[in-house]
């Protein structure tokens, strides 16, 4: 395998990112929103809480996924070990599968009351 090959499902990841980005900066304006103007109940800005600390942790998961990618194309360029590079891909893949887990879940309870 190539060394440049996890590098070039950085931008796919990228998208991701952007998009998770921008629900938690709306979902954030939607938290303030609730308490500055309509004085929500507490449990109504507890659950959009948890649901921002959701997605809180996904795009942390995204962030280590790219890391782990870029280590993987880098440390092949220098080193050549294929084993190495598969082990840094797998793990990345595994980080990304938690993240898009993790807003299936925030999707699900988003639509679906508890």
């Amino acid at each position: 395998m190539e060394w440049y090959i996890p590098i070039t499902i950085i931008p796919g990841i990228g998208l991701i990112i952007t998009s998770t980005s921008n629900i938690m900066l709306e979902l954030n304006r939607e938290i303030t929103e609730l308490i500055n103007v309509y004085k929500a109940d507490n449990d109504i800005i507890s659950a959009k809480l948890t649901q921002l600390k959701t997605l809180s942790i996904s795009i942390a998961f995204q962030y280590l996924g790219i890391l782990f990618f870029l280590l993987s194309g880098i440390t092949t360029s220098l080193i050549e070990s294929f084993v190495l590079q598969k082990s840094l891909l797998i793990i990345g893949v595994v980080f990304i599968a938690i993240s898009v887990s993790l807003l299936l879940i925030y999707s699900i309870k988003a639509v679906i009351p508890n």
